[in-house]
Protein backbone atom coordinates (compact mmCIF):
# COMPACT_ATOMS: atom_id res chain seq x y z
CA UNK A 1 0.00 0.00 0.00
CA UNK A 2 1.72 3.21 -0.98
CA UNK A 3 2.54 5.27 1.83
CA UNK A 4 0.50 8.38 0.02
CA UNK A 5 -2.48 6.52 0.03
CA UNK A 6 -5.44 6.21 3.04
CA UNK A 7 -3.48 5.21 6.44
CA UNK A 8 -5.00 3.06 9.03
CA UNK A 9 -4.67 3.65 12.73
CA UNK A 10 -5.12 1.45 15.39
CA UNK A 11 -5.05 3.41 18.61
CA UNK A 12 -5.51 1.44 22.31
CA UNK A 13 -6.03 4.01 25.11
CA UNK A 14 -7.95 2.85 28.30
CA UNK A 15 -9.12 6.10 29.32
CA UNK A 16 -11.17 7.70 26.85
CA UNK A 17 -14.49 9.54 27.65
CA UNK A 18 -17.30 8.65 26.67
CA UNK A 19 -19.68 11.33 24.84
CA UNK A 20 -20.51 13.92 28.05
CA UNK A 21 -18.17 12.54 29.79
CA UNK A 22 -15.83 14.90 32.28
CA UNK A 23 -12.16 15.37 31.67
CA UNK A 24 -9.98 16.97 28.88
CA UNK A 25 -8.66 15.00 26.38
CA UNK A 26 -5.62 15.65 24.08
CA UNK A 27 -5.81 12.37 22.16
CA UNK A 28 -9.22 12.71 20.71
CA UNK A 29 -8.21 16.07 19.45
CA UNK A 30 -5.21 15.17 17.84
CA UNK A 31 -7.03 11.46 16.26
CA UNK A 32 -9.77 13.79 15.27
CA UNK A 33 -7.56 15.91 12.65
CA UNK A 34 -6.00 13.23 11.66
CA UNK A 35 -9.23 12.17 10.25
CA UNK A 36 -9.86 15.38 8.65
CA UNK A 37 -6.41 14.89 6.90
CA UNK A 38 -7.58 11.51 5.60
CA UNK A 39 -7.01 8.94 8.01
CA UNK A 40 -8.57 5.81 8.99
CA UNK A 41 -8.85 6.00 13.43
CA UNK A 42 -9.74 2.85 15.15
CA UNK A 43 -9.53 3.79 18.52
CA UNK A 44 -10.30 0.56 21.30
CA UNK A 45 -10.97 2.04 25.19
CA UNK A 46 -13.09 1.58 28.28
CA UNK A 47 -16.78 3.36 29.12
CA UNK A 48 -15.66 3.34 32.46
CA UNK A 49 -14.49 6.68 33.90
CA UNK A 50 -11.20 6.95 35.18
CA UNK A 51 -12.69 9.61 37.66
CA UNK A 52 -15.19 7.98 39.44
CA UNK A 53 -14.90 4.40 38.28
CA UNK A 54 -18.88 4.70 36.93
CA UNK A 55 -20.42 3.14 33.68
CA UNK A 56 -22.80 4.97 31.40
CA UNK A 57 -25.78 3.22 30.88
CA UNK A 58 -25.54 3.35 27.57
CA UNK A 59 -22.28 0.85 27.54
CA UNK A 60 -23.38 -1.09 30.82
CA UNK A 61 -24.56 -4.03 30.16
CA UNK A 62 -22.70 -4.29 26.67
CA UNK A 63 -19.71 -6.43 26.69
CA UNK A 64 -18.79 -4.15 23.06
CA UNK A 65 -19.97 -0.93 21.44
CA UNK A 66 -18.85 0.48 18.11
CA UNK A 67 -19.43 3.85 17.55
CA UNK A 68 -18.29 7.31 15.71
CA UNK A 69 -17.12 10.19 17.81
CA UNK A 70 -15.64 13.18 15.31
CA UNK A 71 -15.33 10.71 12.42
CA UNK A 72 -12.89 8.34 14.91
CA UNK A 73 -14.27 4.59 15.35
CA UNK A 74 -14.56 3.99 18.78
CA UNK A 75 -14.37 0.02 20.62
CA UNK A 76 -15.41 0.15 23.58
CA UNK A 77 -14.68 -3.23 25.71
CA UNK A 78 -15.62 -3.49 29.04
CA UNK A 79 -13.21 -4.12 32.46
CA UNK A 80 -13.80 -4.46 36.42
CA UNK A 81 -15.08 -1.40 37.34
CA UNK A 82 -15.66 0.43 40.96
CA UNK A 83 -11.93 1.20 40.73
CA UNK A 84 -11.96 3.57 43.78
CA UNK A 85 -12.19 1.21 46.07
CA UNK A 86 -8.61 -0.31 46.71
CA UNK A 87 -5.42 -0.56 44.38
CA UNK A 88 -5.83 -3.92 43.75
CA UNK A 89 -9.06 -3.28 42.09
CA UNK A 90 -7.60 -0.78 39.85
CA UNK A 91 -5.07 -3.71 39.23
CA UNK A 92 -8.10 -5.89 38.03
CA UNK A 93 -9.14 -3.23 35.98
CA UNK A 94 -5.81 -2.64 34.26
CA UNK A 95 -5.49 -6.35 33.41
CA UNK A 96 -8.91 -7.22 32.33
CA UNK A 97 -8.70 -4.11 29.89
CA UNK A 98 -5.94 -5.13 28.50
CA UNK A 99 -7.09 -8.82 27.78
CA UNK A 100 -9.94 -7.64 26.48
CA UNK A 101 -8.69 -4.96 24.06
CA UNK A 102 -5.90 -7.14 22.68
CA UNK A 103 -8.91 -9.87 22.09
CA UNK A 104 -10.78 -6.88 19.95
CA UNK A 105 -7.40 -5.02 18.34
CA UNK A 106 -6.55 -9.16 17.01
CA UNK A 107 -9.85 -8.79 15.32
CA UNK A 108 -9.95 -5.41 13.32
CA UNK A 109 -8.93 -4.85 10.01
CA UNK A 110 -5.00 -4.72 10.10
CA UNK A 111 -3.37 -1.65 10.58
CA UNK A 112 -0.32 -0.06 9.18
CA UNK A 113 0.78 1.49 12.64
CA UNK A 114 -0.43 0.42 16.17
CA UNK A 115 -0.08 3.37 19.10
CA UNK A 116 -0.19 2.03 22.14
CA UNK A 117 -0.57 4.74 25.09
CA UNK A 118 0.60 3.93 28.27
CA UNK A 119 -0.06 4.31 31.65
CA UNK A 120 -1.19 1.97 32.99
CA UNK A 121 1.49 -0.12 31.67
CA UNK A 122 -0.77 -3.30 30.41
CA UNK A 123 -1.95 -0.77 27.07
CA UNK A 124 1.79 -1.39 26.19
CA UNK A 125 1.82 -5.10 26.72
CA UNK A 126 -1.56 -5.04 24.91
CA UNK A 127 -0.01 -2.81 22.21
CA UNK A 128 3.08 -5.23 21.97
CA UNK A 129 0.53 -8.36 20.85
CA UNK A 130 -1.75 -6.70 18.78
CA UNK A 131 1.32 -5.18 16.16
CA UNK A 132 2.81 -8.62 16.44
CA UNK A 133 -0.59 -9.91 15.26
CA UNK A 134 -0.88 -7.60 12.33
CA UNK A 135 2.69 -7.39 11.64
CA UNK A 136 2.45 -3.86 12.20
CA UNK A 137 4.83 -1.04 13.86
CA UNK A 138 4.37 -0.22 17.36
CA UNK A 139 4.17 3.09 18.60
CA UNK A 140 4.43 3.14 21.96
CA UNK A 141 3.64 6.65 23.71
CA UNK A 142 4.42 7.31 27.38
CA UNK A 143 2.52 10.30 29.00
CA UNK A 144 4.03 9.10 32.64
CA UNK A 145 6.95 7.32 33.39
CA UNK A 146 6.26 3.93 34.65
CA UNK A 147 7.18 2.20 37.82
CA UNK A 148 8.77 5.89 38.79
CA UNK A 149 5.34 7.33 38.72
CA UNK A 150 3.86 5.11 40.75
CA UNK A 151 5.94 5.62 43.26
CA UNK A 152 6.10 9.35 43.08
CA UNK A 153 2.60 8.42 44.86
CA UNK A 154 3.18 5.93 47.05
CA UNK A 155 1.54 3.43 45.04
CA UNK A 156 4.53 1.05 44.86
CA UNK A 157 7.68 1.24 47.03
CA UNK A 158 11.23 1.49 44.75
CA UNK A 159 12.33 -0.85 47.13
CA UNK A 160 9.96 -3.79 45.98
CA UNK A 161 9.81 -6.89 43.79
CA UNK A 162 6.80 -5.33 41.87
CA UNK A 163 8.33 -1.88 40.94
CA UNK A 164 11.45 -3.97 39.50
CA UNK A 165 9.11 -6.44 37.82
CA UNK A 166 7.07 -3.33 35.96
CA UNK A 167 10.56 -1.27 35.54
CA UNK A 168 11.51 -4.64 33.67
CA UNK A 169 8.72 -4.58 31.27
CA UNK A 170 8.96 -0.79 30.91
CA UNK A 171 12.38 -0.80 29.95
CA UNK A 172 11.91 -4.02 27.42
CA UNK A 173 8.95 -2.17 25.85
CA UNK A 174 11.13 1.02 25.24
CA UNK A 175 13.55 -0.50 23.69
CA UNK A 176 10.87 -3.02 21.11
CA UNK A 177 8.68 -0.20 19.97
CA UNK A 178 9.58 1.38 16.99
CA UNK A 179 8.38 4.99 17.94
CA UNK A 180 7.78 6.19 21.01
CA UNK A 181 5.88 9.32 21.35
CA UNK A 182 5.67 11.68 24.27
CA UNK A 183 3.79 14.94 25.76
CA UNK A 184 5.91 16.57 27.49
CA UNK A 185 9.90 17.56 26.77
CA UNK A 186 11.28 16.18 30.23
CA UNK A 187 10.36 12.77 28.86
CA UNK A 188 12.36 12.38 26.01
CA UNK A 189 15.32 12.35 27.77
CA UNK A 190 13.99 9.87 30.35
CA UNK A 191 12.40 7.55 27.85
CA UNK A 192 15.85 7.46 26.00
CA UNK A 193 17.17 6.77 29.40
CA UNK A 194 14.76 3.89 29.04
CA UNK A 195 15.78 2.12 26.27
CA UNK A 196 13.90 4.34 23.07
CA UNK A 197 16.00 4.99 20.54
CA UNK A 198 13.32 6.84 18.16
CA UNK A 199 11.66 8.86 20.46
CA UNK A 200 9.37 12.46 19.08
CA UNK A 201 7.49 15.10 21.20
CA UNK A 202 4.13 15.38 20.47
CA UNK A 203 2.54 17.79 22.79
CA UNK A 204 -1.39 18.85 24.02
CA UNK A 205 -2.86 20.88 21.54
CA UNK A 206 -4.51 24.56 22.27
CA UNK A 207 -8.08 25.40 20.73
CA UNK A 208 -9.25 28.47 21.04
CA UNK A 209 -12.07 29.23 23.59
CA UNK A 210 -12.93 32.66 23.91
CA UNK A 211 -15.53 33.14 26.76
CA UNK A 212 -18.53 33.74 25.50
CA UNK A 213 -20.60 36.98 27.81
CA UNK A 214 -23.16 35.31 28.48
CA UNK A 215 -21.79 31.72 29.41
CA UNK A 216 -19.79 33.87 31.27
CA UNK A 217 -22.62 35.56 33.25
CA UNK A 218 -24.62 32.75 33.32
CA UNK A 219 -22.17 30.09 35.34
CA UNK A 220 -20.83 33.40 37.63
CA UNK A 221 -25.13 33.77 38.44
CA UNK A 222 -25.07 30.18 38.96
CA UNK A 223 -22.32 30.46 41.61
CA UNK A 224 -23.31 33.43 43.00
CA UNK A 225 -19.83 35.53 42.07
CA UNK A 226 -19.97 39.15 41.42
CA UNK A 227 -18.47 40.99 38.60
CA UNK A 228 -15.68 42.32 40.86
CA UNK A 229 -14.98 38.87 42.75
CA UNK A 230 -12.08 36.76 41.53
CA UNK A 231 -13.19 33.03 40.50
CA UNK A 232 -10.51 30.56 40.66
CA UNK A 233 -11.18 27.33 38.65
CA UNK A 234 -9.72 23.56 39.22
CA UNK A 235 -11.19 21.07 36.53
CA UNK A 236 -9.85 17.35 36.63
CA UNK A 237 -8.84 14.23 38.74
CA UNK A 238 -9.12 14.68 42.72
CA UNK A 239 -7.07 11.86 43.17
CA UNK A 240 -4.17 11.79 45.96
CA UNK A 241 -1.61 12.67 43.48
CA UNK A 242 -3.25 16.22 42.47
CA UNK A 243 -3.08 17.77 46.67
CA UNK A 244 -6.29 19.45 46.36
CA UNK A 245 -5.47 19.35 50.44
CA UNK A 246 -3.13 22.62 49.39
CA UNK A 247 -5.34 24.40 47.97
CA UNK A 248 -8.22 24.03 51.15
CA UNK A 249 -5.26 24.72 53.03
CA UNK A 250 -4.38 28.17 51.13
CA UNK A 251 -8.32 28.99 51.02
CA UNK A 252 -8.39 28.81 55.15
CA UNK A 253 -5.44 31.06 55.01
CA UNK A 254 -6.98 33.70 52.87
CA UNK A 255 -10.78 32.92 55.31
CA UNK A 256 -8.17 33.69 57.82
CA UNK A 257 -7.48 37.46 56.61
CA UNK A 258 -8.80 40.54 58.90
CA UNK A 259 -11.73 40.84 55.58
CA UNK A 260 -11.77 37.16 55.23
CA UNK A 261 -10.98 37.44 51.52
CA UNK A 262 -14.65 38.42 49.83
CA UNK A 263 -13.16 38.58 46.47
CA UNK A 264 -11.51 35.13 46.02
CA UNK A 265 -14.02 32.60 45.08
CA UNK A 266 -12.92 29.06 44.23
CA UNK A 267 -14.50 26.02 42.45
CA UNK A 268 -13.67 22.84 41.66
CA UNK A 269 -14.79 20.57 39.37
CA UNK A 270 -14.28 16.20 39.17
CA UNK A 271 -13.66 13.49 41.09
CA UNK A 272 -11.04 11.00 42.15
CA UNK A 273 -9.43 8.38 44.69
CA UNK A 274 -9.27 11.50 47.38
CA UNK A 275 -12.60 13.06 46.99
CA UNK A 276 -13.97 10.99 50.12
CA UNK A 277 -11.16 12.13 52.16
CA UNK A 278 -11.86 15.91 50.80
CA UNK A 279 -15.63 15.70 51.54
CA UNK A 280 -14.73 14.24 55.29
CA UNK A 281 -12.35 17.29 55.49
CA UNK A 282 -14.88 19.76 54.37
CA UNK A 283 -17.82 18.22 56.22
CA UNK A 284 -16.28 18.95 59.41
CA UNK A 285 -14.15 22.01 58.50
CA UNK A 286 -16.55 23.98 55.50
CA UNK A 287 -15.28 26.43 53.92
CA UNK A 288 -16.64 30.24 52.97
CA UNK A 289 -16.21 30.55 49.56
CA UNK A 290 -15.60 27.03 47.86
CA UNK A 291 -17.72 25.27 45.27
CA UNK A 292 -17.23 21.46 45.00
CA UNK A 293 -19.62 20.68 42.12
CA UNK A 294 -18.23 16.89 41.27
CA UNK A 295 -17.26 15.59 38.28
CA UNK A 296 -19.71 17.45 35.24
CA UNK A 297 -19.83 16.68 31.49
CA UNK A 298 -17.01 18.21 29.20
CA UNK A 299 -19.19 20.90 27.77
CA UNK A 300 -20.38 21.87 30.78
CA UNK A 301 -16.36 22.08 32.32
CA UNK A 302 -15.80 24.31 29.21
CA UNK A 303 -18.49 26.48 29.96
CA UNK A 304 -17.37 26.68 33.46
CA UNK A 305 -13.60 27.76 32.46
CA UNK A 306 -15.17 30.73 30.50
CA UNK A 307 -16.81 31.96 34.00
CA UNK A 308 -13.49 31.78 35.89
CA UNK A 309 -10.83 34.23 36.51
CA UNK A 310 -8.11 32.37 36.62
CA UNK A 311 -7.35 28.17 36.33
CA UNK A 312 -5.80 26.28 39.07
CA UNK A 313 -3.02 23.38 37.87
CA UNK A 314 -2.15 21.20 40.98
CA UNK A 315 -0.06 18.55 41.78
CA UNK A 316 1.80 17.19 45.09
CA UNK A 317 5.49 18.20 44.79
CA UNK A 318 7.68 15.59 43.25
CA UNK A 319 11.13 15.89 40.56
CA UNK A 320 9.03 13.54 38.05
CA UNK A 321 6.14 16.01 37.74
CA UNK A 322 8.64 19.11 36.95
CA UNK A 323 8.97 18.34 33.38
CA UNK A 324 5.72 17.89 32.36
CA UNK A 325 3.13 20.05 30.50
CA UNK A 326 -0.13 19.26 31.26
CA UNK A 327 -3.06 18.67 29.31
CA UNK A 328 -5.29 21.00 31.79
CA UNK A 329 -2.13 23.77 31.09
CA UNK A 330 -3.03 24.20 27.81
CA UNK A 331 -6.87 23.96 28.41
CA UNK A 332 -6.44 27.13 30.63
CA UNK A 333 -4.34 28.54 27.85
CA UNK A 334 -7.34 27.86 24.95
CA UNK A 335 -9.82 29.13 27.57
CA UNK A 336 -7.58 32.86 27.75
CA UNK A 337 -7.69 32.04 31.50
CA UNK A 338 -3.90 32.65 33.41
CA UNK A 339 -3.38 29.52 35.60
CA UNK A 340 -1.31 29.11 38.99
CA UNK A 341 0.50 26.05 39.21
CA UNK A 342 2.13 24.76 42.54
CA UNK A 343 4.56 22.63 40.41
CA UNK A 344 8.44 23.97 39.68
CA UNK A 345 9.68 22.88 36.64
CA UNK A 346 8.24 23.59 33.78
CA UNK A 347 4.85 24.07 34.55
CA UNK A 348 5.87 26.66 36.72
CA UNK A 349 8.14 28.26 33.84
CA UNK A 350 4.88 28.25 31.59
CA UNK A 351 2.69 30.22 34.43
CA UNK A 352 5.52 32.64 34.54
CA UNK A 353 6.09 33.03 30.83
CA UNK A 354 2.01 33.50 30.26
CA UNK A 355 1.56 35.66 33.53
CA UNK A 356 0.59 33.42 35.81
CA UNK A 357 1.91 31.97 39.02
CA UNK A 358 4.06 29.60 40.90
CA UNK A 359 3.06 28.67 44.43
CA UNK A 360 4.37 25.42 45.71
CA UNK A 361 2.51 25.50 49.04
CA UNK A 362 0.02 26.79 50.77
CA UNK A 363 1.32 30.20 52.09
CA UNK A 364 2.52 31.34 48.60
CA UNK A 365 -0.73 30.41 47.08
CA UNK A 366 -2.85 32.09 49.52
CA UNK A 367 -0.77 34.84 48.31
CA UNK A 368 -1.08 34.05 44.91
CA UNK A 369 -5.31 33.97 45.29
CA UNK A 370 -4.61 37.51 46.94
CA UNK A 371 -3.38 39.06 44.10
CA UNK A 372 -5.37 37.84 41.72
CA UNK A 373 -8.49 39.02 43.80
CA UNK A 374 -6.95 42.71 44.06
CA UNK A 375 -6.59 43.11 40.27
CA UNK A 376 -9.41 44.03 38.67
CA UNK A 377 -11.41 42.24 35.85
CA UNK A 378 -9.78 44.06 32.93
CA UNK A 379 -6.61 43.40 34.22
CA UNK A 380 -7.30 39.94 34.58
CA UNK A 381 -8.89 39.05 30.96
CA UNK A 382 -5.86 41.53 29.39
CA UNK A 383 -3.52 38.59 30.62
CA UNK A 384 -5.36 35.50 29.71
CA UNK A 385 -5.86 37.06 26.35
CA UNK A 386 -2.23 37.26 26.27
CA UNK A 387 -1.52 33.79 27.32
CA UNK A 388 -3.28 32.20 24.72
CA UNK A 389 -1.48 34.52 22.25
CA UNK A 390 1.65 32.75 23.87
CA UNK A 391 0.39 29.44 23.73
CA UNK A 392 -1.19 29.61 20.57
CA UNK A 393 2.08 30.07 19.12
CA UNK A 394 3.74 27.15 20.43
CA UNK A 395 1.19 24.16 21.18
CA UNK A 396 -1.39 25.32 18.10
CA UNK A 397 -3.59 22.10 16.83
CA UNK A 398 -1.91 22.03 13.04
CA UNK A 399 1.55 21.89 14.32
CA UNK A 400 1.02 19.32 16.82
CA UNK A 401 -0.67 17.28 14.04
CA UNK A 402 1.84 17.58 11.62
CA UNK A 403 4.59 16.37 14.30
CA UNK A 404 2.62 13.59 15.49
CA UNK A 405 2.06 12.67 11.38
CA UNK A 406 5.20 12.72 10.12
CA UNK A 407 6.56 10.72 13.21
CA UNK A 408 3.87 7.30 11.79
CA UNK A 409 3.96 7.86 8.37
CA UNK A 410 7.95 7.56 9.18
CA UNK A 411 7.71 4.28 11.40
CA UNK A 412 5.44 2.75 8.70
CA UNK A 413 8.00 3.43 5.58
CA UNK A 414 10.60 2.24 8.17
CA UNK A 415 8.78 -1.06 8.62
CA UNK A 416 7.95 -3.23 11.80
CA UNK A 417 11.32 -4.13 14.05
CA UNK A 418 13.20 -0.72 12.70
CA UNK A 419 14.27 -0.85 16.77
CA UNK A 420 15.53 -3.93 16.85
CA UNK A 421 17.45 -3.47 13.76
CA UNK A 422 18.86 -0.35 14.69
CA UNK A 423 19.69 -2.32 18.17
CA UNK A 424 21.70 -4.39 15.75
CA UNK A 425 23.64 -2.09 14.33
CA UNK A 426 24.51 0.09 17.02
CA UNK A 427 25.11 -3.05 19.88
CA UNK A 428 25.79 -6.13 17.47
CA UNK A 429 26.61 -8.20 20.45
CA UNK A 430 23.31 -7.04 22.61
CA UNK A 431 20.70 -6.60 19.95
CA UNK A 432 17.42 -8.93 20.52
CA UNK A 433 16.61 -11.83 17.93
CA UNK A 434 14.48 -10.74 15.00
CA UNK A 435 10.23 -12.15 15.98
Amino acid sequence: MPIAALVRLLVIYQHAPTPGAPGIYRHRMLLAELVRRGWDVDLVSSPINYMDGSVPERYRDERYVREQIDGITHHWVQATDDIQRSFKRRARNYVTFAWNATLRGMRLERPDIVWASSPPLSVATAGRWIARRHRAPLALEVRDLWPESAAAVGLLSADGAPYRVIDRFARTYAREADLTIVPTPGLVVLMRGHGSSDVTLVTGAIEDRPPADDVRARWRERLGVADDDCLFAYVGAHGVINGLDVLFDALELVRADPDGGPRVRVVTAGSGSATAALTARLDARPIAGLDVLGPIPKQDARDLLAGADVGLHLLRPDPVFASALPTKVLEYLGCHLPFITTVPGLPGDVAAATGGDLAPDAAQLADALRRWADRSPATRRSIGDAAFGWGEERYGLAASVDTLEGALRAAISAGRGVAKRRQAREHPDHAPKQT
